[in-house]
């Protein structure tokens, strides 16, 4: 069996003639032979990949050398696959070519979400599907397909400006209706549905759109559009009705969602419709606001106008009240972590400092090892009997090794005096009082230095047993000095984190207590404001009994008997059923009013933990990390030394052992 594929159809002939005159294009025929329907794998995934190059050697060599992830076009155009299932490491793709295939349905889209460009065209599709993370989707080409309804286009219907539904199973005008929301659409071609035969094909759908600039490779022009609204005038105004009620039931839903997440932030969620919640809810007040009106000689609900408007008076005051309160929760929020910023920052310097210092020292211990050409080699022969000569030598040598070792290390201090005067001397504003630190700085290493020179016996040498049987070597001592160092350094930057640690679990105790007077303060907000509205529903309850005895009276006496219908009788004639209707009324009221104090105080409480307990972990984090940080630093510099200077063997080792692990 054979096939025959349209090859071209996207938007054909692309260009137009006559200054925008009918399109025209040429559709090449292609026939393929029927044969096993194939899958995406690896092979075909690199092929599609699309790069620009002069030769197909170098397009091969481009392919290879790209990650999945870092294509932005591919095709697979012609591939007689079945579905398409490996697309998922091509994160980035821009522009994806699956036309002239045997897909049936449309998957694996969901995470291009930068796809602008997509063909499906010359498939067995029968539905639009699967496009809802296409958000960015600018052109959709699915001409030659089995699709009889336009559907899922709302994640780009602000994007979509090409849209190709031609050679497809559309059969009515109300297929078009959908297009109405694409708002970016400019090019649409349905040429070869059944729905073009149809007289109002044209006049329906440009009704249906708003700026198309050409319609089936046509260009729209103002005189068709024109007619065609005056055609469709009628249902074009009821139409336009439903859109703009829809865009102000959007505006408004929008807006209302503005106002709860700022009454959900100060904490006022559900105390603006308190007082409709407690009527509307209230299952008492259906039926006694079916009772005679005050016109009609009842007086039952006279105050609930009055309540109303306490209540908003209320409402504003304590709206405005609790945002002030937000405002000093923030304020306080920012105060403090702009404090604990600078002293972190202030000790991180100072810890940067220490690691940079100890970072020169060990690279200039290095370059001072590496230009060290005198040999290390033991002249002495272990087999050699009283070699007293020997002796001498190896004394003398073990002395030139000594100085050869300290010459390393006064490299190193004075290279690492040399980077801190530099990295610490500032702006030339800074004159003689930095000049003054550094030759301070200065003066007090080289005491330092000439106190370790005076030593006739330097620390790692200081365990031999004799001078004549010592074995200095110099690899070895610069490694053990550069070990000493890293140890001091360690220490340091735990002392560092460690005042780190103790400043920063005093601000959090300071900042607990300062946030939660903020706090005590918004719940006798809330506690005063909610006393008051229950006495305006006191003072509101105290009215209308009034007025039920009274009513009662009246329709006892028959001066109710003209104005009530059977259920206001029904309620009236039982005095006990009616007042404890009252009663339940009021309270209704009482119960949701207490109800939203106490959980808005339970809200400001819930916040407070909910904020302490996020910054203990922050800074349980921040204290892990940190301490991690600086013992990663000292294995990373022992382990360099132990590259260049070799493993220390000495048993100071295995005293250090111990505390290194308690570190």
């Amino acid at each position: 069996r054979t096939r025959v594929v349209r090859v071209g159809a996207r938007f054909p002939g692309r260009r137009a003639r006559g200054g925008g005159g009918a399109y025209r294009s040429s559709v090449a025929m292609t026939v393929l032979e029927d044969a096993e329907l194939n899958v995406v794998d690896d092979r075909m995934a690199l092929m599609a990949i699309q790069v620009s190059s002069l030769d197909e050697a170098s397009t091969e060599q481009k392919r290879r050398a790209m990650e999945f992830a870092e294509a932005t076009s591919v095709s697979f155009s012609y591939k007689k696959l079945s579905r398409v299932d490996y697309l998922a490491p091509f994160r980035d793709l821009t522009k994806l070519q699956l036309d002239n295939n045997a897909l049936t349905k449309i998957e694996g889209l969901d995470h291009l979400v930068h796809l602008r460009w997509l063909d499906l065209s010359f498939n067995a599709l029968t539905k639009m599907e699967n496009l809802q993370s296409l958000v960015k989707l600018e052109d959709l080409s699915l001409y030659h397909n089995q699709i009889d309804t336009i559907e899922g286009l709302e994640a780009c219907k602000d994007t979509l400006v090409s849209l190709s539904l031609g050679e497809n199973k559309l059969k009515y005008l109300e297929s078009f209706d959908p297009l109405r929301a694409l708002t970016a659409l400019r090019l649409a071609n349905f040429a070869g549905n059944p729905v073009c035969d149809e007289e109002d094909y044209a006049p329906y759908v440009l009704t249906r759109t708003r700026e198309l600039k050409y319609l089936d490779h046509r260009l729209v022009r103002r005189e068709a559009v024109e007619k065609a609204r005056d055609q469709y005038a009628d249902e074009l105004a009821e139409l336009e009705a439903k859109e703009e009620e829809a865009r102000v039931a959007k505006r408004k839903a929008a807006e209302k969602a503005a106002r709860d997440a700022r009454a959900r932030e100060a904490n006022l969620l559900g105390v603006a419709e308190l007082f409709d919640d407690m009527l509307s809810k209230d299952p008492e007040f259906a039926k006694l606001r079916k009772l005679p009106s005050e016109k009609d000689g009842g007086v039952l609900i006279k105050g609930l106008p009055v309540f109303r408007e306490a209540f908003e008076r209320l409402l504003e005051e304590f709206t405005r009240a609790m945002e002030k309160q937000l405002a000093a929760k923030n304020e306080e929020t920012n105060e403090w972590r702009a404090v604990l910023d600078g002293a972190l920052a202030e000790k991180d310097a100072e810890a940067r400092a220490l690691m940079r210092r100890l970072e020169t020292e060990r690279k200039h211990a290095f370059r001072a090892l590496e230009n060290d050409e005198q040999t290390h080699e033991d002249p002495e022969d272990p087999e050699a009997e009283h070699a007293e000569e020997a002796r001498a030598v190896t004394r003398a040598e073990n002395k030139a090794k000594l100085k050869r070792v300290k010459a390393v290390i006064r490299t190193a201090r004075a290279a690492a005096r040399a980077e801190r005067a530099r990295t610490t001397s500032g702006a030339d504003g800074e004159g003689e009082e930095g000049a003054a630190e550094d030759s301070s700085a200065s003066e007090s290493e080289s005491e330092s230095e000439s106190e370790s020179e005076s030593d006739p016996e330097p620390e790692y040498d200081s365990d031999a047993g004799s001078e004549s049987e010592s074995e200095v070597d110099v690899h070895e001592s610069t490694g053990r000095w550069l070990r000493r160092r890293g140890d001091e350094t360690k220490e340091k930057l735990l002392a560092i984190e460690l005042h780190c640690a103790d400043f920063t679990a005093d601000l959090i105790f300071e900042f607990d207590r300062n946030f939660s007077e903020i706090v005590d303060k918004s719940k006798q907000l809330i506690a005063g404001i909610f006393t008051e509205m229950r006495a305006h529903e006191d003072a509101y309850f105290a009215e209308m009994s009034e007025a039920s005895t009274a009513m009662l009276e009246q329709f006892s006496t028959g001066k109710l008997d003209d104005v009530c219908d059977e259920d206001a009788k029904v309620v009236l004639a039982d005095k006990d059923t009616f007042m404890n209707a009252v009663r339940a009324h009021h309270d209704f009221h009482v119960n949701m009013i207490d109800q939203r104090e106490d959980a808005l105080g339970s809200e400001e409480r819930k916040r407070l933990d909910a904020v302490m307990a996020e910054l203990r972990v922050w800074e349980r984090e921040r204290n892990r990390s940190r301490v991690e940080e600086i013992i990663g630093h000292w294995k990373r510099h022992n382990d360099l030394i132990a590259e260049v200077c070799g493993d220390d063997e000495d048993e100071d080792d295995e005293e250090d052992g111990a505390p290194r692990e308690e570190d």
